[in-house]
């Protein structure tokens, strides 16, 4: 007889539900906006205050748009923000205008001649034909321009030249830098309707650097004799709010003043 070889048949088991934990599927619960952005202005009082936006290098805290959400002066974060947005954004393609925030403003005040020509070499200041400088004492907010075609300085002040010696000390500074040694000083026109609040000032600086810049693109030179309204200046807080929500960021509730200047 022959020998028949036996075949071991391998049955496959299957795994029946529930044999082996699975992965729950857990749904994930819904945000509430008011409770987050509550939570954010908590945040201000420890030592980490929560960001409501960070644009290019600079980042706005919640307590720098509160600033904005009232009669507040407006500090270094704000204004370096916008003169940011306008340099990166607004006027990207035009190279000959150069915006300094207000921390490159700050250090061509007190570095020596040497460190502030370096600064302004990384920064191609010799080849560009506007350069907008914001001056701040206290406070108070000012512009300076630099206008090479016009080879002068123009300066602006929302409350009667108030630092008008600050200026000339910066410009002192800048000849030498940007190789403007021979260039003369022009007093800008401000405000249509007198002097406004002093904690508008912030405002009317961008009020004012929107207005030239514009004039200059179309023109090509620069002028002393636009004018800003009252009105221009007080409707400057919406748009920036709108301004920082069009560029993602979260506004903070409105609440107690917050610190408005740390220079």
């Amino acid at each position: 007889m022959s020998k028949s070889k036996k075949k071991k048949i391998k049955k496959k088991t299957t795994k029946k539900p529930g044999s082996s934990p699975r992965r729950l599927q857990v749904a994930k619960p819904s945000v509430d906006v008011d409770y987050v952005r509550k939570c954010q202005l908590k945040n201000d009082v420890s030592g980490k205050p929560s960001v409501a936006l960070r644009f290019q290098e600079i980042s706005l805290r919640h307590s720098d748009v509160q600033l904005l959400q009232g009669p507040y002066a407006l500090n270094e974060h704000v204004i370096g923000f916008y003169c940011a947005y306008l340099q990166s954004r607004r006027y990207k393609a035009q190279s000959e205008l150069h915006f300094l925030t207000p921390a490159m403003a700050y250090s061509m005040r007190h570095l020596k001649i040497r460190e502030r020509r370096r600064l302004a070499q990384g920064m191609q200041l010799d080849s560009k034909l506007f350069v907008f400088v914001p001056l701040v004492e206290g406070s108070h907010w000012s512009l300076l321009l630099m206008a090479r075609p016009d080879r002068k300085f123009y300066y602006f002040d929302s409350e009667d030249n108030r630092s008008l010696k600050l200026a000339h000390t910066v410009i002192e500074h800048l000849r030498d830098t940007l190789s403007a040694d021979d260039f003369s000083l022009t007093l800008g026109r401000c405000l249509q309707q007198g002097t406004d609040h002093d904690h508008d000032s912030g405002l009317h600086f961008m009020c004012m650097t929107d207005n030239l810049a514009d004039y200059i693109s179309r023109c090509g030179y620069a002028t002393s004799t636009l004018l800003v309204s009252v009105q221009e200046v007080r409707a400057k807080r919406s748009s920036l709010l709108h301004l920082i929500r069009t560029l993602g960021g979260i506004l903070p509730i409105s609440s107690t003043k917050p610190s408005s200047m740390e220079l």
